[in-house]
C-alpha cells in the first residue's frame, strides 16, 4: 500500500495554492500545515482546500514530528532561512524557483543539505522544463548523435504585458522590486529555460563568457500601483560555452514585440525547432539533409504526444513524491540549480544597461 505523506506549505501566495491543488490530485498526501505571515492569507487559502493546521510560525510545521516533507513558496528572500531551518529539523524540501537571491546563500544551503544526505531535495525550476515529453523527445533525438555537433541554440520568447505583479498576478506587486524578486523575465523565467536547453546536452556545457547583455525597462505606460517597478522586462544576451556552444538567449514580460516561444538548436548535421513550453505547439521540426539525393535539404515535422502530460505542476508533485518512494532520483538538484543561477547573475553583472 502507497504511503500517505504529510505535507507542510511555508507561504500562502498564488503559487503554494498550485502546489496543494497539484498534490491533493496525486492522492498520495495530506496537506497538513499551512503557514503564512497573516491569519487573512491563511484564511483565504484554507476556504479553498482541506488543511489540518494553519500557524503564522513556520517553525511550528517543522516541530512537527510526523510532516515527512514542506514545501517552499515564499518570496526568494525568504528561502534560506526556512531551508536551513527545515535541513535541521530533518525534513525532505522542494523548494520554490529562484532558489535564493546569491550565490553565497545558494553556497550555505548546498553546505546545510550535505550535512543530511538522506533528505529529498529538490527545486522547482523542473516544472516547466524536464518533467514534460517534449524534454525527453529532443534529448533523445541529440543523444542519438544525428545532429552532429551541437554549436549554436537561440531561444526567444517575447510576451507583451504578462508582467508579474501587474497583469498575471496583480495582489503580487513585490514580483515588480528587484530587493525582493530578484529581477524580472530573466531571473523568473531564466531558471526554466536554462534547465530545459543545458538538461538536453546532458548538462556538459560550461559557460565562457556573457557578453551583449541588455536589460531594459520603463517599456509600459501602465501604472503598477507601486511606487517601486525596477525588475527589467526585456532581456537579451550572447554566451559562449565549452566545446565552442553559442547561445543567444532572450525573453521579455513586456516588450513593444511579440514572439512566440521558439528554440532554434544547429548542429553540423541537422537541427531542431520547437517550443519547448508545454503549452507550445505539441511538435518538433527536425531538419537535416538527404544523403541518398546528394545532400539535398529536408525536414519533417515530429509530432510529440502529450496526451498522458498533466499539468507542470501535477507533473512536478508527482515526481516528488515518487523520489520519496524511491523510484526515481531529483531531477532538479541543488548543484544544478546553483550552475544555472549563477550563468544568470553573471549576465546582471555583464548588463551594459544595467
Amino acid at each position: 500500500m502507497n504511503k500517505i505523506y504529510s505535507i507542510g506549505i511555508v507561504g500562502a501566495g498564488m503559487i503554494a495554492e498550485r502546489h496543494i491543488e497539484s498534490f491533493l490530485k496525486t492522492k498520495r498526501v495530506k496537506i497538513s500545515w499551512l503557514a503564512a505571515l497573516s491569519e487573512s492569507s491563511l484564511a483565504r487559502v484554507t476556504e479553498k482546500f482541506p488543511i489540518e493546521r494553519t500557524t503564522t510560525d513556520y517553525r511550528d510545521i517543522l516541530n512537527d514530528k510526523n510532516v515527512d516533507a514542506v514545501i517552499i513558496c515564499t518570496p526568494p528572500p525568504i528561502h534560506k532561512k526556512v531551508f536551513i531551518d527545515a535541513v535541521a529539523a530533518g525534513k525532505n524540501i522542494l523548494i520554490e524557483k529562484p532558489l535564493a537571491m546569491n550565490l553565497s546563500d545558494i553556497d550555505e544551503m548546498i553546505e546545510a543539505a550535505n550535512s543530511n544526505p538522506n533528505l529529498v531535495i529538490c527545486d522547482c525550476s523542473a516544472r516547466h522544463s524536464r518533467l514534460q515529453p517534449k524534454y525527453k523527445a529532443v534529448k533523445d533525438i541529440i543523444d542519438s548523435g544525428v545532429l552532429g555537433e551541437i554549436y549554436f541554440i537561440h531561444h526567444n520568447c517575447i510576451w507583451r504585458q504578462n508582467r508579474a505583479g501587474i497583469e498575471y498576478h496583480p495582489t503580487a506587486k513585490w514580483f515588480l522590486n528587484k530587493a525582493i524578486a530578484g529581477g524580472g523575465p530573466l531571473f523568473d523565467w531564466g531558471v526554466y529555460d536554462l534547465s530545459f536547453h543545458l538538461g538536453i546536452l546532458g548538462d556538459k556545457p560550461e559557460l565562457i563568457k556573457v557578453q551583449n547583455v541588455l536589460l531594459k525597462n520603463g517599456l509600459d505606460e501602465v501604472d503598477p500601483s507601486t511606487d517601486i517597478f525596477d525588475v527589467e522586462e526585456h532581456f537579451s544576451a550572447n554566451m559562449e560555452f565549452s566545446d565552442g556552444l553559442r547561445y543567444y538567449w532572450e525573453r521579455a514580460n513586456n516588450a513593444n514585440m511579440e514572439a512566440d516561444s521558439e528554440t532554434r538548436i544547429y548542429g553540423t548535421r541537422g537541427g531542431l525547432k520547437f517550443g519547448f513550453h508545454s503549452w507550445d505547439p505539441a511538435q518538433v521540426t527536425f531538419f537535416d539533409v538527404d544523403n541518398n539525393s546528394r545532400g539535398k535539404a529536408r525536414k519533417k515535422v515530429i509530432e510529440i504526444d502529450m496526451s498522458n502530460h498533466g499539468s507542470d505542476d501535477y507533473e512536478l508533485a508527482a515526481h516528488y513524491i515518487r523520489v520519496l518512494d524511491g523510484k526515481e532520483k531529483v531531477v532538479m538538484p541543488l548543484v544544478l540549480s546553483r550552475k544555472h543561477l549563477e550563468i544568470i547573475f553573471d549576465c546582471y553583472n555583464s548588463s551594459s544597461s544595467k
